[in-house]
């Protein structure tokens, strides 16, 4: 079988599943890497055998690349996602989209002229937990939907510690994407008003100028979402995620508390009692395991069999509307209508 020629931009963090994944996926080769931190990328590279590249123009230019993961900060997607539709290559990028509307639009626009696919990474789509509940809310178990909550924070390291960027994101850009999306697709439509209110402080305080907090509804007619993120969880708490997920409905509801289903470990050699969150990538014997790693083989299948990913450009560009007008309802503090 030939298999999809694959490259990663940004080997951080999350850039690494998607190397991990490329590396394993019977459909998929992995042929190059990239990042701007040389240190960085040839760890990844001897850890994975792979070439490694500080250029990404070196992947764009690479005739035999066909499917490309953007694995980069929040706010840098746009110009290298275009560079590699311009190419020719098919791409897959991390949430959020872009972390302003223009940036998504244009995204979508050359995805459109070049005829290639352009997959945002919404993971929680194809995490077990959601995909059981989306199948009993389909199949009318609980009835129409009365209301949503849905709760996505992290504890304060991740800000302060994870990144150097955090400053030019938030939680609202890293968090709030997946249940933004959430929400919009149990819905299956898009929101006709937003409100939203926020707070920083905390995280000002330690030089890193983003919100501390979030909160939005998001009103979608008939019924509404308040949906909730935070980046200042105190260190102590035994779990990097919070993250918990309500749907109310006229029949019944449906409820997934990852704060609930979880592994716990208790060491007295660290001093701590910890909450990890494995079912999102934990790996096994060297390879990936976890849904994490799902949306990644589903871009590959894409590719391979040349069909449209489940996810739409679209729904990345609407994704970045929705949380640019919360941002926009937050600073004028009032309702506003979403088109």
């Amino acid at each position: 079988m030939e298999r999809i020629k694959c490259a990663v931009v940004g080997v951080g963090i999350f850039g690494e599943i998607h190397v991990a994944t490329y590396k394993t996926y019977e459909k998929s080769e992995l042929v190059k890497i990239c990042d701007i931190n040389e240190k960085r990328a040839k760890e990844i590279s001897e850890r994975y055998n792979v070439e490694y590249t500080t250029d990404y123009m070196e992947i764009a230019q690479d005739k035999e690349i066909q499917a490309v993961s953007v694995a980069t900060p929040d706010f840098l997607h746009k110009e290298i996602v275009v560079e590699m539709l311009r190419n020719g290559k098919n791409v897959l990028v991390e949430k959020p989209m872009a972390t302003k509307v223009e940036e998504a639009e244009e995204m979508v626009k050359e995805a459109r002229i070049q005829n290639k696919i352009l997959m945002t990474d919404f993971h929680n789509r194809f995490n077990p937990y959601f995909i059981q509940l989306k199948e009993s809310f389909d199949k009318g178990d609980v009835g129409n939907i009365s209301f949503i909550y849905a709760r996505l924070s992290d504890r304060i390291d991740v800000p302060l510690r994870w990144f150097t960027w955090s400053g030019k994101s938030g939680p609202h850009w890293f968090l709030f994407p997946h249940i933004v999306d959430l929400s919009c697709w149990f819905a299956n439509s898009l929101p006709k008003k937003i409100f939203g209110i926020g707070k920083k402080g905390v995280l000002s305080s330690y030089g890193v100028d983003t919100y501390d907090s979030v909160t939005a509804i998001l009103d979608f007619g008939g019924f509404y979402a308040t949906i909730e993120t935070s980046w200042i969880i105190p260190e102590t708490w035994p779990s990097i995620v919070d993250f918990y997920f309500k749907l109310e409905g006229s029949k019944g509801r449906l409820i997934v508390d990852f704060n609930e289903f979880i592994t716990k470990i208790s060491s007295d050699v660290k001093k701590e009692l910890s909450f990890p969150f494995v079912i999102g990538n934990t790996p096994v014997y060297n390879k990936p395991f976890g849904f994490a790693s799902l949306p990644i083989q589903h871009f590959v299948d894409c590719v391979f069999e040349n069909k449209k990913p489940i996810i739409s450009p679209e729904d990345g560009l609407n994704n970045v509307k929705i949380i640019e007008k919360i941002v926009e309802s937050v600073e004028k503090g009032k309702i506003l209508e979403f088109e």
